[in-house]
Order: structure tokens, then sequence, then C-alpha cells
């Protein structure tokens, strides 16, 4: 049992008391014997001392005693003192101890709790009286069990402490996770006489990781798991199964076209437009199946306990329908479609990269092959795959070994059958394969990066072509210079083009840009002030594409524009289709209404031709006029008369 200061210094204080009684009785009964032998005057016997001086012995036994109170008082007062400092640091470390955030309880050898502090009462809810004298296994949340419980006394007893994270449950009955160590004391350095346990509550810090984790394999827009759960999910899949038993499967899920609805509509669109999929194809999901999202527009399904692709099958059409069912969005119908990619396990692959690969690649292959649509990986698509990626490494080196050259197209005046202009369009003149067109090579260039030194090259290359022909004397009208939206929506666009402007001698008016519908409606104030820009240098600005966007007419009017160019998807059925013509014929007055002059590419034969003349179409171009060519070559050309007579 641990004494306090307080009752040594009450026990010191008695027997000092008693010291002193029992002096001044010594001293009181001597000085009584002294004065009786005086009084009696009895001889001395042999050996006594001559106590004949009585008043000497007296003040002798007088200032023995008086010494020895002051000493004896002169040790109490010693020991109030440190008995009073004792006190203060025992009411010091009591206060250090109940003003600490972490819970702290001492207990005795056999586990009886004997203090606790002010923590442990706010932490666990127990106030002392119901903790003292009882064993702390009284807070267990029974979550550990007997064995658990066991393991800590050993180790406590072989290594003198225990530290780990420990389930309990406060008086109210919740349970919760606390942070402990627990310390073995020996008061005569042998033998263990209590323990001491600090614990702090960890519920707090656990939930807080719990929704670090959570963010870091969640997407926060559509709350599915991402990239991180979704390798951490197949690489689980993928341990635990047995080759040539269990069968999975691997869907991966784009939405055709979605880039066209982030450009029109906003990101902001693009996001509810996602969410929303994502709500649908959830829906889909049974207990064998998890969707996730891989990053933008691209889905993940990942199928467990496969039976057969006729599962795979079904699956598939099931997502194709909802995702396909409209969706407004800030009034706005949108209509989507998938380009889905299917991998299997283990025929595909016996690893998630693998599995994710084929599938990627079998993805590409469906959107290639009409979109809205599904493929089953085989080999022969990596074949593909691989020559898609011999492509992109081949185009890095075609801009720097000048490889890249420009053909030219004709734009005609429809109604004298002049040229007025040409349209710059680049070709890779492949060493081994030849001349290789724009649709070939340009998507892998917007996808690698490289879109935005090609379109640069193009149009200094253009501009450099402008100028060897004016100062040669020849007037080819304008050149027209397709404008990705990579390039556009790059803040020093305009800046670029003057420069080139400046750096090549060629007037704005000979420049036209041709830009997408739905590149300028991305960002629509910051598209207004670069076409202003690019306006106060006389450039001329055309849209490109015009129909196949999701333009308002209201921000039409605010472009500083000069003409529309209609789609060549319109012109291709104007002289079988009604209603195709009719929509070409309400393009041509829209933009007549709008004080823009026209252009209709795609001119393939010669009912078109004469339908857009009937029209009053000023441009046009086409193979049923010309073909692109070399710039040697479009010299050359001349007024067009070859096919119907034109007035002169």
């Amino acid at each position: 049992m641990i004494r306090s200061p307080a009752a040594a210094g009450r026990k010191f204080a008695f027997l000092a008391f008693v010291a002193l009684v029992l002096i001044w009785s010594l001293i009181g009964f001597d000085l009584w014997i002294a004065n009786g032998h005086a009084a009696a005057d009895f001889p001395l016997r042999p050996g006594e001392t001559d106590l004949s001086d009585p008043q000497a012995r007296r003040w002798s036994l007088l200032l023995i005693g008086l010494v020895l109170s002051w000493l004896v008082l002169l040790a109490y007062r010693h020991l109030l003192a440190v008995n009073r400092q004792a006190d203060s640091r025992v009411a010091l470390q009591r206060l250090i101890v109940d003003h600490a955030s972490e819970a702290m309880l001492v207990t005795d050898s056999a586990q009886r709790i004997l203090s606790v502090n002010t923590a442990f009462e706010f932490i666990t809810g127990y106030p002392r009286s119901d903790v003292i004298g009882k064993t702390p296994t009284m807070l267990s949340a029974g979550h550990h069990g007997l064995a658990f419980h066991r393991a800590i006394w050993d180790f406590v007893a072989e290594r003198g402490y225990w530290e780990g994270e420990v389930w309990d449950r406060r008086k109210d009955g919740t349970i919760y996770p606390r942070q402990m160590r627990i310390t073995a004391i020996c008061e005569d350095g042998a033998q263990i006489s209590h323990f001491v346990a600090v614990f702090t509550d960890i519920s707090e810090e656990k939930a807080q990781a719990d929704r670090f984790d959570y963010l870091a394999h969640h997407d926060p827009l559509t709350n599915l798991p991402n990239r991180l759960a979704l390798d951490a999910h197949l690489a689980k899949l993928i341990d635990s199964a047995v080759p040539g038993i269990d069968r999975k499967g691997l869907l991966i899920i784009d939405l055709d076209n979605f880039k066209t609805i982030n450009d029109s509509l906003g990101h902001h669109a693009g996001d509810r437009l996602l969410a929303e999929l994502a709500r649908r194809m959830g829906a889909q999901m049974d207990a064998r199946q998890r969707l996730f999202r891989l990053g933008g527009d691209e889905f993940v399904v990942v199928i467990d306990r496969l039976a057969g692709e006729g599962a795979v099958i079904e699956l598939v059409h099931r997502l194709i329908r909802a995702i396909g069912e409209p969706c407004d969005i800030n009034g706005h119908v949108l209509h989507s479609t998938p380009s889905i990619g299917i991998s299997l396990y283990p025929e595909d692959g016996l690893d998630a990269q693998a599995l994710i690969r084929n599938a990627d690649t079998a993805m590409y292959y469906a959107k290639a092959n009409g979109r809205n649509n599904y493929k089953f990986f085989v080999e022969p698509m990596n074949e593909a795959a691989n020559k898609r990626l011999h492509l992109e490494s081949e185009l890095w080196g075609a801009l720097t070994e000048n490889q890249l050259v420009l053909h030219y197209q004709p734009q005609i005046d429809l109604l004298s059958g002049q040229v007025v202009g040409v349209e710059a369009l680049v070709r890779w003149r492949h060493p081994q394969r030849g001349l290789i067109p724009p649709a070939e090579f340009i998507p892998v260039a917007e996808e690698c990066g490289l879109i935005l030194p090609l379109g640069h090259w193009v149009l200094r290359t253009a501009c450099r072509q402008v100028r060897a022909w004016l100062d040669a004397g020849i007037d080819m009208g304008e050149m027209a210079v397709n404008i990705s939206a990579h390039q556009f929506r790059q803040p020093d666009f305009a800046q670029t083009v003057q420069a080139v402007l400046a750096e090549t001698g060629v007037p704005g008016e000979r420049l036209e840009l041709e830009i997408t519908e739905s590149t300028v409606m991305h960002g629509v104030d910051d598209a207004i002030q670069t076409l202003a820009k690019l306006k106060a240098m006389g450039v001329r600005l055309a849209i490109d594409d015009f129909g196949t966007g999701y333009s308002s007419l209201a921000y039409l009017r605010r472009f500083p524009i000069d003409r529309l160019k209609i789609d060549r998807s319109f012109l291709a059925d104007v002289d079988t289709d009604r209603d195709a013509a009719a929509l070409v014929t309400s393009i041509v007055l829209l933009g007549r209404s709008l004080g823009l002059q026209l252009v209709a590419e795609g001119v393939e034969n010669f009912a078109q031709a004469e339908f857009l003349r009937t029209l009053e179409c000023e441009r046009v171009q086409g193979f049923h006029f010309y073909q692109p060519v070399s710039a040697e070559e479009v010299v050359g050309v001349g007024r067009f008369t070859e096919y119907y007579p034109l007035p002169a």
C-alpha cells in the first residue's frame, strides 16, 4: 500500500512530540534525584560522583534538554519543508494526470483498478466510483477474445510493456477503438507491484483514415470505385482463381463522341451526363458484377464467376439499352452510345494488366467498326493495336524528317467557275507505305499530343506557300487552314497566328481559319475573345462542319465569323432525299439571313452541284471539281468548265 507524504508527516510529528516529552521527563526525574541527594546529605559511596553542586547540575541538564529539543524541532521543521515539497509534487503530478488528454488507469499486481484520471472518465463514460476496485476487463467489447487478452498480459510479463490497438465498450454501450500502452511497475526492482495503462480514443482518426481511403479508391463524380480499386479487386480475384476452372470477364465501356458534348455544352453538362449514365449502368449490376470508372468517359465492369459468353452478351445488351435512353441535360436531350471491348479470364490474359489491355484493344476495334457495339478480344486485334502504336512512334519522326506535305483543294465560285481559294490538307508521305491520308494519322496525333506542333507546321507551311505564290504573281485567293480544338484553346493561339503572318509576310485577309462548331461552343466567352483578336488582324473565319454539333443560334450571332461550311454528310443524299435537301436549304437560308457566305464541301456529283447552284451557294469544293493536289499542280487548274457550262 502506497503511503502519502501527508500521512508520513503526521506520524513523524507525533513521534517528535513523544520524544520531547520523554527527554524532559528524564531531565526532570534526574533533577529530582539530584535534589534528593543534596537534601539528605548522604555520604558518598565508593565510585560515586560528587553531587554536592546541584546548581551546576541543574544548568547542565537544562542545557542538554534545550539542545536536544532544538535538534528535534529543527528536524521536524526540515521534515515539514520536505513534506510540503512532496505534497506539492504529488499535487502537481495529480494535476498533470487529471488534465492529460490521454486516459490513465493504475492497477495493483492483481489488476484491480486503484486510480483513474479525468480523461478516463470522459472517454469511457465511467466515473471513478464505478471502476475503483474492479478489473479492466469490465471495459472489454468482447471483440478480441480471451486468447488475445492473454497474449497481451504474457507479453507484458515478458517485456514489461505492451502497445497496440484494442476495441472497448463505453458505459453507454458504444464500441470504440483505442490506442493503448500498458507498462509494468516494479517497486523493488524485481516483483511487479502495479500496472499503468495509458490510452486514447482513435475513433476520429480511424474515421478520417477511412474517408481518405474511400476518396483514394472512389471517383468523386460518380462515387464508383476508381482505377486503384479496380487494380486491387482484379488482383484479389485472380490470386484466388484457378485457371481452367474459374472464368471471369472484363468489359471496358467508352462513350462515343462524349468529347463533342463536353466541347459543346461544357464540362458541367458532361459531368452530369456521366453521373446519370453511371447510375443507369450501376442499376444493371448484380452480385457477381462490379462497375468501376476508369477515368474520363471510360467505365469498367468486372464479372466474377462467369458462366459463359452468353451471360456477357446479355449484360452488354442491357448496358447499351440503358446508356442509349435519352437524357435531359440543361434542356438538351442527349443520346449516348457506347463502344464496348470484352476480354475473358483466362483465355485473354492471366493477369490484370493483360485483361485490361486486351479489353481496351477490343473497345478500340468496336469504335473503329461503327461504334455503338461490342467486340470480344481476338488475337488479330493485337496486330492492329501494335500497328497503331508503331504509327504513333513513326509520326513523331515524320515531322522532324520532313515526311509531311500539304496538298491543296481548290474552292470554286459556283456562279463563275473561278478558283477563289484553296484549302490546305496535310498528307503523310511515308517512305514505305506511300501517301497516308489524314483520317488515318490525325486521330493518332490528337491522342499522342503531336497535334499542336503538327498544326503549327501546317499553318506556317500554308502561309509560306501563299507568300511564294504572291511573290510569283499568282493569285490563288484565300488559303483555308483547318484548326484543331487543341490549337484553338491554347491561350496564346491568336498571338501565334499573328507571329506566323508577320514571319511569312502574308496579309491577314489572305488567310481563312476553319474552326469546328463544337470547338467554338466550348468556353463561348473565351472563344469570342480569340475570334475577335483574329478578326482584328484581318483573318477570315469559317465554321467548319456546320450542323453536326450543338451550336446555339444566339451564340452564332455573337461570333465574328465570315462563312459557314456545310458538312459533306448533308450533301450525300440531296438529290434523292427530300429531307436532306430541305436541311441544306435551311442552312443556306440561315447563313444568308445572318449575312454569312456559304461554302459546301464534299460535292461529289453533278446533281449536288446543280442543287447548290439553284440555292445560289457561293462556294463549293469536292471531287466533282478537283481533288487535292500539290502546290505545283493546283496552280494550273484555272477556271472550271469541264462538266457543265458556266456563265462567263
